[in-house]
């Protein structure tokens, strides 16, 4: 057997024949808008692990933008701390934007009018820090502040002789140039960290167990799903997590195509028109300069312009996005990506709420589970479906006519083990109580079957090395393994007095399991049996039709 040191805990094999933690903890990762933190390059807030608590904390540490395309981590705070439904929290991010990094290459220069000293101009991605106005000085000849809500700079006049223009220079970030790579990260020798590998920094920073990850607009990259599912497999070499992942709405796509009298076709009745770049090796074109496009009959059509910069190529790489507009079209999707871990929740489509916001299900799903976890003295035996969430109506993307699916039809998705969302019961509530790993009929270990049946053995064996992780080194003597014993049986006691486990639940050091060739390694293993309480996935009323009511005419004749 492998070196250990430490208190661990293990899932096995299902037997089908028959712990608190202090928090739960959800975290993301992605981009947010530190640019308009002024002083961000000494506050520490790239590549680390970051507590908030609500929206004016996210504001404070990381800023906020309304364009969640570009500061994905934003959709999160909007989630969590700006919710119809119930805001909750606390969560910790990740962000990988680096303004010095993930910047554009020129700075912008821009001409301000003032009026009563003062000029307000809309911006998400300049870099405050670095706002200058030639031979001026911020706090002796003017003041420059954010207005998160309105994405808005002021910058307002205060010494003498005020100008009517001034001419400003700044840096802007380009959220674009973050790639999947900045998500997943790595971590070196000499304890540099990025990406997903900042989490190992959670438990240490916080004393936080990473039980919920999501990372919206990323999760969809089939690279980044597997390194989220690495990522709380064991992280530290300890925690068991669960990560939550969508399906795309729009896929993206790269096709290389051959070249004939200088133009190429590609057929795709899913392709999205206004997304298709056109590159020949790692030149990138210029739409009307290099190429023109038609598109007809679900074909498209590039044709190369005479003395553009692809004009004599003989092949071309285009890169677009496509729509997943069906059920169908995503189950297909979930299957050829993998996107099949039991310690994993995936989903489709997304939702739209009351004010137009789009919402990845991920994130609806992180808040509810964080919600129910609480709501149930933070054990996880209780699923996120049903549960209502904030949103109108499902969404399909701006290029998608489809107006959505009712629960029968969202049954579908839950038989591949897709969570969704719907219409029931006059509100909007996720729906599907499964891990991405269950196909109806499908072979798959019994705990994988609903998400309440893997997260229960994780919240037991994360339990049981915080409360015995710190017992490691003393004396592991009879009367030690007895009081283990002893307290691990009155964490099962309480889990079925409240309704996680049923039946019998077990705990026991068994002899074949310890060994004396272990033992005298210092290494020692109780073996826990539980069934927790499945979900009440369907209810079915029998109604049978009889004539015996017709005796009724002639009681009492």
């Amino acid at each position: 057997m492998a070196y250990k040191h430490g208190a661990y805990g293990e899932i096995t094999e299902s037997k089908v024949e028959r712990a608190t933690q202090a928090d739960v903890v959800a975290g993301y990762i992605g981009t947010a808008p530190v640019n308009l933190i002024r002083g961000w390059a000494s506050l520490d807030l790239v590549n680390v692990p970051i507590k908030i608590n609500n929206m004016g904390d996210a504001q404070s540490k990381l800023g906020y933008a309304s364009d969640w395309s570009k500061f994905t981590l934003c959709e999160a705070f909007a989630q969590h701390f700006d919710n119809t439904v119930q805001n909750i929290g606390p969560i910790y991010v990740v962000n990988v934007l680096d303004p010095a990094v993930h910047r554009k290459a020129t700075a912008t220069t821009k001409s301000l009018t003032l009026a009563n000293k003062r000029v307000e101009f809309e911006s998400t991605t300049i870099i405050l820090d670095t706002f200058a106005i030639a031979d001026k000085v911020e706090g002796v000849d003017y003041t420059l502040s954010y207005n998160f809500a309105k994405g808005t700079v002021t910058l307002t006049w205060i010494g003498s002789n005020t100008p009517t223009t001034v001419s400003a220079t700044f840096n802007e970030v380009d959220p674009s140039a973050v790639a999947a790579a900045d998500i997943i990260g790595s971590q070196s020798a000499d304890g540099v960290y990025k990406g997903l590998f900042a989490f190992k920094l959670l438990y240490q920073y916080f004393g936080a167990v990473l039980n919920i990850l999501a990372a919206p607009g990323w999760s969809e990259i089939p690279e980044v799903y597997t390194a989220m599912v690495a990522t709380v497999t064991k992280l530290n070499g300890h925690w068991d997590g669960f990560a939550l992942a969508d399906i795309p709405i729009e896929d993206q796509k790269s096709e290389e195509v051959d070249v004939t009298s200088h133009a190429a076709t590609l057929t795709d009745a899913n392709l999205i028109l206004s997304t298709v770049e056109v590159y020949n090796g790692t030149t990138k074109g210029a739409l009307t300069t290099d190429y023109t496009l038609g598109y007809a009959s679900n074909t498209l059509t590039v044709t190369l312009v005479n003395a553009g910069a692809l004009y004599s190529a003989t092949k071309l790489t285009i890169k677009y996005k496509a729509k997943v507009p069906t059920i169908s079209a995503a189950i297909t999707w979930k299957a050829a990506n993998g996107y099949t871990a039991e310690n994993s929740k995936v989903f489709w489509p997304q939702v739209k709420d009351g004010s137009g916001r789009v919402f990845h299900l991920s994130t609806a799903a992180a808040a509810t589970m964080l919600a129910t976890d609480l709501g149930n003295q933070s054990v996880p035996f209780e699923s996120p479906s049903n549960k209502e969430i904030m949103a109108t109506a499902q969404y399909f993307g701006a290029a998608s006519t489809n107006r959505g699916f009712d629960q029968d039809t969202a049954n579908s998705l839950n038989e591949q083990g897709i969570t969704t969302a719907c219409f029931w019961a006059s509100r909007w509530v996720l729906w599907g109580p499964h891990t991405a790993a269950y196909a109806f009929n499908g072979n798959m270990d019994a705990r994988a079957v609903f998400d309440v049946n893997i997260r229960m053995l994780m919240h037991i064996t994360n339990g049981f090395q915080l409360d015995h992780g710190t017992e490691i080194d003393q004396p592991m003597t009879p009367q030690d393994r007895d009081a283990i014993l002893s307290a691990e049986r009155e964490r099962l006691d309480t889990l079925k007095g409240i309704g996680a486990l049923i039946g019998e639940p077990v705990v026991e050091f068994v002899e074949a399991e310890n060994p004396v060739s272990n033992m005298v390694n210092g290494d020692f293993t109780w073996h826990f049996d539980v069934t927790n309480t499945p979900p009440f996935k369907s209810a079915t009323g029998r109604v049978t039709y009889t004539d015996e009511g017709f005796q009724a005419y002639f009681e009492g004749e």
